[in-house]
């Protein structure tokens, strides 16, 4: 699975039910979190991986050359740091700053920077999850999270996995293409149909709870 969203981006291998491993993931900022932090100094409203996908569907995802980070490395890991400071030093280079610290861009620039900063995003999930799938051979790949309503992410993942043999792709239904209680709803049913639970006395708060690696 790969799990993208403004709080995640990680690929999930799962060979079970109930089982789950991290293969892959950012070091940094996720894809959704640069997605909204660019958006934000344009002037676009939170949340910003929409307003950024509305722009670039009018604009030249070749106009602007921003980085791929970590894209030729032998991982599975990615970065989303490196090229939201390069977006930042573009905007300084070519944009003029509000009086409330935004950038200011005339329509077709604002539409042809919002393709090439989204091209770059999907770039790099798309080459790390075919990675990933070349070398687990999975039978099934899930795009889940929050970004995987991104209409580019999803039209470019599911041309790249429909040629791979033994492999099928499967996408959410826009509606539930979102940052929801449901999916860890799931993974929690799953468990006590198993009969896995923990005593409440031995339960301790953890805001940066993992499903992955938990018994």
């Amino acid at each position: 699975s790969l799990v993208v969203s403004g709080g995640h981006t990680e690929l999930i291998l799962s060979r079970e039910k109930g089982h789950y491993e991290k293969i892959g993931g950012t070091r940094d900022d996720a894809a959704g979190e640069a997605f909204d932090k660019i958006a934000k100094i344009v002037g676009l409203e939170y949340p910003g991986g929409p307003k950024i996908s509305k722009h670039a569907k009018d604009g030249n995802p070749k106009a602007i050359k921003f980085p791929r980070p970590m894209m030729d490395s032998d991982d599975y890991d990615m970065s989303f740091s490196g090229l939201k400071t390069a977006a930042l030093y573009w905007l300084q280079d070519n944009a003029t700053k509000n009086e409330n610290n935004t950038f200011k861009l005339e329509p077709q620039i604002l539409n042809d920077f919002c393709a090439s900063f989204e091209q770059a995003i999907v770039d790099v999930l798309v080459e790390k999850t075919f990675r990933a799938i070349k070398q687990y051979k999975p039978k099934n790949v899930l795009l889940v999270g929050g970004v995987s309503a991104n209409a580019k992410l999803r039209e470019t993942l599911k041309n790249t996995i429909e040629h791979i043999s033994g492999t099928d792709f499967h996408l959410s239904a826009l509606k539930y293409s979102m940052d929801n209680a449901a999916m860890i709803a799931a993974a929690g049913y799953n468990k006590a149909r198993e009969g896995k639970f923990t005593d409440w006395r031995d339960v301790q708060a953890d805001p940066n709870w993992k499903v992955y690696n938990k018994k």
